[in-house]
């Protein structure tokens, strides 16, 4: 274990309480097991025990994640205001673009100077695709390059993103760091035996289509005709985002047989122990978690040759790339693995020796506190 100077208090302020645990709870513990104070935000209660087991508190500012309404999103710059007023931290450590935004603000308000960003992707706003995706990209880039320049350091999961934000001037590249994701632990996420019968194939994601759940689909459709026995898993909650898909649509494809929805849950490991292949067809990430996740389990991958999504897989060792948005290149990709099933455990122990090199929850968690000096 590290050790700090001096106890600090640290605001951590994320966009959902689910965030706290799963991707914060690990630096949270080692936050307080430094000496330091920690006080969460987040704009929901799902997860408030959980996150006040770990943390010394928690509270919740409202607001709607993907929403634009000016409204809304004023009222929940007053709430953080009040409750960094309240509890008058030393640092302040943001994640996703409205606590990064509207807690910069909040924070250089108030005199409170040591305030760090972490970008865990661009998502939706930088998809440029749609009128409502430019606009809210035009938005977006707007309000970070105006909160930006007055945090000490902005950390980014992948290069792309990085080097995006460096071109467009959002951010000066001596004010930015990388970091491998958020980490995952690997005695939590331990190696686990493949399953034995015909593959499964397994992709966890918020319902969202730019997650490329429709490709998926439509990989699984062809495949299924070819292939019967084959098995095309899906987990993951709803999502009120633009690109969310609606549960009837998917509920459809269940019945119909081409996939298997396998609803939400808080633990994942024991679907990833019942299948043989991960599957993220992702138009673009920070740096998946799921597929960390999945890695760590000894399962290789299949993703997008998309930012944040590449840097996880190593072509022909640990798994597979195809290109954004092709359900041909995505067919061929699970296909491979139906007609050599051998290399699904070879291509597993790579994943495994690739997220033990790479992921450590405690490695990444180690970055962050030198590189924020906390």
């Amino acid at each position: 274990m590290f050790y700090s100077e001096r106890m600090k208090r640290i605001a951590i302020l994320e966009s959902s309480s689910r965030s706290l645990i799963n991707f914060r709870g690990s630096l949270i513990q080692t936050l307080c097991q430094l000496g330091h104070e920690v006080f969460c935000v987040a704009p929901d209660a799902w997860f408030a025990d959980e996150v006040r087991a770990l943390a010394s508190g928690f509270a919740t500012a409202e607001v709607a994640r993907c929403g634009l309404n000016p409204v809304d999103d004023i009222l929940y710059y007053q709430r953080l205001y009040q409750l960094l007023q309240k509890n008058r931290p030393d640092v302040i450590l943001a994640y996703t673009i409205k606590p990064i935004v509207y807690g910069t603000m909040a924070a250089r308000n108030l005199g409170i100077s040591e305030i760090y960003a972490l970008i865990t992707g661009l998502g939706y706003s930088f998809m440029n695709v749609s009128y409502h995706q430019k606009l809210t990209g035009l938005l977006a880039k707007s309000l970070y390059r105006r909160t930006l320049r007055f945090d000490r350091r902005v950390f980014f999961q992948n290069p792309d993103d990085r080097e995006e934000f460096i071109n467009l001037n959002i951010v000066e590249a001596s004010k930015t760091s990388l970091v491998n994701g958020s980490g995952v632990d690997l005695q939590h996420f331990a190696q686990q035996k493949l399953p034995d019968g015909p593959p499964t194939f397994l992709l966890i994601a918020r319902l969202l289509r730019d997650k490329g759940i429709m490709e998926y689909i439509e990989a699984a459709a062809s495949l299924r005709k070819v292939f019967p026995t084959a098995r095309f898993q899906l987990l993951g909650p709803a999502d009120p985002s633009p690109s969310g898909l609606p549960l009837s649509a998917i509920e459809r494809y269940t019945e119909a047989g081409v996939i298997e929805y396998l609803g939400a849950t808080r633990d994942v490991r024991p679907f990833l122990q019942q299948a043989g292949v991960f599957v993220l067809p992702s138009y673009r990430e920070g740096l998946p978690r799921t597929v960390v996740e999945a890695m760590a389990t000894g399962r290789p991958i299949i993703t997008t040759d998309a930012p944040g999504c590449r840097q996880t897989v190593r072509e022909g060792e640990n798994g597979f790339l195809v290109p954004v948005r092709d359900a041909g290149a995505l067919a061929a990709a699970m296909r491979r693995f139906i007609e050599n099933p051998h290399l699904i455990a070879s291509m597993g122990e790579a994943s495994r020796r690739r997220a033990v090199q790479n992921y450590n929850v405690h490695e990444i968690n180690r970055a962050i506190i030198e590189a924020t000096n906390i």
